[in-house]
């Protein structure tokens, strides 16, 4: 989102930088050491370097998949449900309220509409937001063509303390996201199991925090709001079994990912 906006930004400062005499073949120094650029000659010859360079390891249909399987992943496998049903949390203190929805609605209760049939104008509005977002990517892509995404590219533009905090938000982001699809996974992978008549005890496949508690389709209350003893064991497996395939090298996990996101796309389309 902060590349899509900023890009116009960008392109000029990158422009101007890549023909000014000043930052040819050498970093700028600016007035503070926090706020220091790297010019794209010296990303390029970093990313040149014997000891340092990536392989090129992935083909087309490789980072195709990726961005595929992270769309159906998150989007349609695991939040597509709250987001049309809606989600509405109650917490016993304002303590515990986000401090924004407080502040707006001057209540504990938070949590958000949800979007019915709408949902597919969503989609089609989020298909347009991320057209424009690959637009600026290939972009930036074509005027700094090295590794590093979003961080090399606030670094060359933007110093190295916003490169530092945009790479610290990408780790976050990973995290979260991770957790979210982990959580969404073992959702799948228990009803699996009921089919096969096995059932799992209700605390191993919960999280061990449940902010608005836990009830059944009765209405009737399995756990309050708060801690328990517990955790959602199925999610913990499957993040560590990918863990270790990711391990194990790019190559594994590009190959492992195309499988997953082909028998992904066959569950759609059926």
């Amino acid at each position: 989102m902060l590349l899509g906006v900023a890009c116009p930004v960008l392109r000029l400062r990158v422009k101007w930088r890549s023909i000014h005499p000043r930052f040819i073949g050498e970093p700028r120094v600016a007035s503070s050491e926090l706020l220091r650029c790297k010019s794209i000659d010296q990303l390029i010859s970093d990313s040149e370097n014997p000891a340092t360079r990536l392989k090129k390891s992935l083909g087309w249909l490789s980072l195709t998949s990726l961005g595929i399987g992270a769309v159906i992943g998150s989007g349609i496998f695991t939040i597509i449900g709250t987001a049309i049903a809606g989600q509405q949390m109650q917490v016993k203190s304002i303590l515990n309220a986000p401090l924004l929805e407080y502040l707006i609605h001057h209540s504990a209760s938070f949590g958000r509409p949800g979007a019915g049939p709408a949902i597919a104008l969503s989609f089609i509005l989020v298909a347009i937001v991320c057209g424009f977002a690959s637009v600026c990517y290939a972009e930036l892509a074509a005027m700094i063509p090295i590794a590093g995404s979003a961080y090399t590219y606030t670094y060359a533009t933007m110093g190295e303390l916003i490169a530092w905090i945009i790479g610290w938000d990408l780790i976050l982001e990973y995290a979260v996201s991770n957790m979210a699809v982990s959580v969404g996974f073992s959702a799948h992978m228990v009803a699996l199991l009921d089919w096969f008549g096995i059932h799992p005890g209700l605390r191993w496949i919960t999280p061990a925090y449940l902010p608005g508690g836990l009830s059944d389709l009765q209405g009737k209350t399995l756990y309050d709001p708060g801690w328990h003893f517990g955790f959602n064991w199925p999610a913990f497996i499957i993040v560590m079994i990918l863990t270790v395939i990711l391990v194990r090298g790019i190559r594994e996990s590009a190959r492992t990912n195309n499988i997953m996101v082909f028998l992904k796309i066959v569950a759609i389309l059926q």
